[in-house]
């Protein structure tokens, strides 16, 4: 018939006859996808924040030379590496390559360039390896761990305004900075090794001979260690005190291997809070299409009286079901995206595209496939209802 009313179109226009009841359906799915998607967001934000912390914690073993242990007040001694003016041969720590359990090993070394004048403190110069660093990277906040031509500053290190810092009698350009740790790499100066080797060679030019003959790439002042499992980090400092000579090591304790633990304990706790909040919509969300498809008893009669199957009014109703949830889902993605640009505390910062897209991709998925689901098996089981009663009509 020309002009007749096709499947296709009775969707749109039930939901226009019924805007309450649409109403309802919209506002609970877009309840649903805003707390998927913020959830989703806030767990990943909380969880790159969480995995930051354990980071920083630092090296699991600290691998000193004995002798310049010795110097180092034991209330100084961090997990970051503690400057003591220490230099020996990295061959001497060879036989540690055999442990098993160890997982990485990176090597720092300190020098110091002293005020010329001698008044004020002497400025630590800290040399490491970013392509074998764990440690140092996490704090860094800006560059890529790599300084190349320049230096790493830390929070309170002397930099001038033209972002440069004076080493030796020259300007060496700050290319990063270090957020504050609360230790003496506060108010010193990092560089990778080929880097110092030409603070080296400016030390020897303002008449500083002190490390002429130190090797950045042959000699070391500690080697901080990362073991395979941090439960194992005191085996492993017994067996390199016992087997490696001439040298001491020092664990992070359990103080820092309760902390590493308790932060992958509170990573699981807020992702499973974000669950428990989404599985409360979903039960509000099935307990109304319960309540709904209840008044729309008198309609299923209506469709079965005019010969349709089961499978025409589910496709039907699923086909209506999709389209408010649609809408609604795009809505509660559309509300919370700036609330949650707007804390960016509670999100780490800016809010990454990449992440925000994949998000919101998954919450609208899910508000979907679950608004879809829950009216099929409701449409299912009220059919099945009315069926019984129609079996026990005379």
């Amino acid at each position: 018939m020309s002009g007749g009313l096709s499947l296709r179109r009775v969707p749109l226009k039930t939901i226009r006859a019924h805007p309450v009841r649409t109403a309802v359906v919209l506002v609970l799915g877009l309840a649903q996808t805003a707390c998927v998607f913020s959830g989703l967001v806030l767990v990943q934000a909380m969880g790159r924040d969480l995995s930051l912390a354990e980071r920083r914690l630092g090296a699991d073993i600290l691998v000193y030379p004995t002798a310049a242990l010795q110097k180092i007040d034991k209330d100084d001694l961090t997990m970051l590496g503690t400057p003591v003016e220490c230099h020996r041969q990295r061959s001497a720590l060879s036989r540690m390559g055999s442990n098993a359990d160890i997982e990485s090993v990176s090597y720092q070394i300190y020098i110091r360039d002293a005020p010329a004048n001698g008044d004020g403190e002497a400025t630590w110069i800290i040399g490491y390896e970013p392509q074998t660093d764990f440690v140092i990277a996490p704090w860094l906040e800006g560059g890529d761990g790599a300084p190349g031509e320049g230096v790493v500053a830390g929070s309170d290190a002397p930099v001038d305004a033209a972002g440069t810092v004076t080493l030796f009698g020259r300007p060496w350009p700050v290319t990063a900075r270090l957020a504050r740790t609360g230790s003496e790499l506060d108010r010193a100066v990092l560089a990778d090794m080929d880097t110092l080797g030409r603070l080296i060679d400016a030390s020897l030019d303002a008449g500083v001979d002190t490390y002429a003959s130190l090797d950045p790439h042959r000699d070391y002042s500690v080697a901080l260690v990362r073991v395979a499992d941090r439960d194992r980090a005191q085996s492993v400092v017994d067996w390199i005190n016992i087997h490696v000579r001439k040298v001491t090591a020092v664990g992070s304790g359990e103080l820092l291997t309760g902390t590493a633990s308790a932060i992958r304990g509170h990573s699981g706790a807020i992702a499973a809070l974000a669950a428990v909040a989404w599985l409360i919509v979903l039960a509000a969300l099935a307990t109304a299409q319960s309540m709904l498809m209840n008044q729309r008893r008198g309609e299923l009669r209506v469709w079965r009286t005019i010969g349709a199957s089961r499978a025409t009014i589910e496709r039907v109703m699923v086909h209506e079901a999709l389209v408010i949830h649609a809408a609604g889902a795009c809505t509660g993605v559309a509300l919370a995206l700036p609330l949650l640009a707007a804390s960016g505390s509670a999100t780490g910062g800016a809010l990454a595209p990449a992440r925000v897209l994949a998000a919101a991709g998954a919450a609208l998925l899910v508000s979907l496939l679950v608004g879809c689901a829950s009216t099929w098996l409701t449409v299912r089981r009220a059919a099945r209802a009315l069926d019984g009663q129609e079996l026990l009509t005379p």
